[in-house]
């Protein structure tokens, strides 16, 4: 079959780490044979391929926040084309919606990375299931599965999950296993749907959420729509195959819960109460210090110990900011006072949005000099003309001090014909 010799290396691959973990398990004490050591083999599969996506799934979020972000423009763009037609229009309207992906490092397909890195695994799984029985009857060309030979997939032939063999789909099980596979299909569903509400409605700017947004509608009738496309597919797919599902909804969930606790997208629901936590307790434990700082700099001190004041202020301040994410590290140049400011400024003001690298470079000293404020002056007519004609004395004047006055008055008449000759070819 062409799809299993496609899939081939990523079931050779499937079999192995399913393999592997089934033997740490049964070293850390689990019973060897069929049993639930199968089970938690898949489980196990799951968290590796999970680990593998990390960085995809970094770049999903960077990306789902860049299509967040760009629609009130494309709203915008949207607008300006609605009522143009013509294909140069529509042209045109696609270069620029290419533009703004661009501008903001997003586009509409790096969304679907994660899942579609995922597929290969998924029918590789569903396709190693559907061989055990094979391999255990010894009818499998070549006899074993990389690792998974004949004992092992009889093993697996022989786990079950609460009445349900790993092998097994809905027609196929028992009234038991039916039980079974039903509630890992409703537990995927649910858990498919509280992923995409999650993402949806609390790591969304309010913005994104008018109802009238295209993406916004999309994501709405995907968020209902997907769940019960899944759970029609689930009646057709292996015990085992669930359970992966299942485990891969619930990683996604806790990737989600983590990303939007510590790295929410701007403007959204949890960005506004991560900013709010962090000023509350920037507030509360840097306040103090400027007001020790000010009592004891309005005292009688000399200058030198005010600036030693200001220097171990300075690190005191740096030291306590780094617990609630606030940058240390300014651009070369800017002055301890300046820095100072900044961090009292974020003392005593509200916050917009978090402090980051970018809050640092508003710091920059600007240059003071007369020079680099003046702009060059356009010059006149009379101007050029007078420089034209300082220009060719100068060169006049080089002539005249490097050839005799026959080389000059030979010069002069090569001039006066070639002016000649150009006058009669005009006329």
């Amino acid at each position: 079959m062409w799809f299993d010799t496609l899939l081939y290396p990523f079931k050779l691959a499937v079999a192995w780490i399913m393999v592997s973990i089934h033997n740490l398990l049964v070293f850390l004490g689990m019973s060897d044979g069929s049993g639930l050591a199968w089970v938690l083999s898949i489980i196990g599969l799951t968290i590796v391929v999970r680990i593998v996506l990390i960085p995809l799934f970094f770049k999903q979020i960077k990306a789902s926040r860049g299509m967040q972000l760009v629609q009130p423009e494309m709203k915008k763009l949207q607008e300006k084309y609605k009522d143009r037609k013509d294909q140069a229009s529509r042209q045109k309207m696609s270069e620029e919606m290419m533009a703004l992906y661009r501008e903001h490092g997003t586009s509409p397909f790096a969304s679907c990375l994660p899942l579609l890195a995922q597929m290969p695994v998924f029918f590789a799984l569903f396709r190693v299931l559907a061989s055990t029985k094979s391999i255990a009857e010894g009818t499998y060309p070549g006899g074993a599965l990389g690792p998974l030979n004949q004992q092992l997939a009889q093993d697996i032939e022989g786990s079950r999950l609460f009445g349900a063999y790993l092998s097994d789909y809905f027609v196929v099980a028992s009234n038991q296993g039916k039980i079974t596979l039903v509630l890992l299909i409703l537990l995927m569903m649910g858990s498919q749907f509280f992923t995409m509400r999650q993402l949806t409605m609390k790591n969304m700017p309010e913005s994104a959420k008018d109802p009238n947004n295209p993406m916004m509608r999309t994501q709405m009738i995907m968020m209902y729509m997907l769940p019960l496309m899944i759970g029609v597919s689930g009646f057709f797919f292996q015990t085992g195959l669930l359970v992966y599902m299942f485990t891969s909804n619930m990683w996604t969930m806790g990737q989600q819960f983590w990303t939007i606790e510590r790295m929410p997208t701007m403007g959204s629901e949890a960005y506004n109460k991560l900013m709010n936590k962090r000023r509350i307790g920037y507030v509360e434990n840097i306040r103090p210090l400027f007001e020790n700082y000010d009592e004891m700099v309005r005292g009688e001190i000399s200058d030198d110990q005010k600036a030693q004041l200001r220097v171990e202020l300075l690190k005191d301040l740096k030291k306590r900011a780094r617990k609630f994410k606030v940058p240390t590290q300014f651009p070369e140049g800017v002055t301890p006072d300046l820095q100072v400011g900044a961090y009292r400024e974020l003392a005593y003001s509200e916050w917009q949005v978090l402090p980051d690298e970018f809050w640092t470079r508003r710091f920059i000293p600007r240059a003071t000099s007369t020079e680099s404020r003046v702009q060059p002056q356009r010059k006149t007519k009379a101007q050029r003309q007078a420089e034209a004609a300082a220009s060719k004395a100068q060169r006049m004047a080089a002539e005249v001090s490097t050839k005799s006055a026959a080389e000059l008055e030979q010069a002069r008449e090569a001039r006066r014909a070639a002016k000649r000759k150009a006058k009669k070819k005009k006329q």
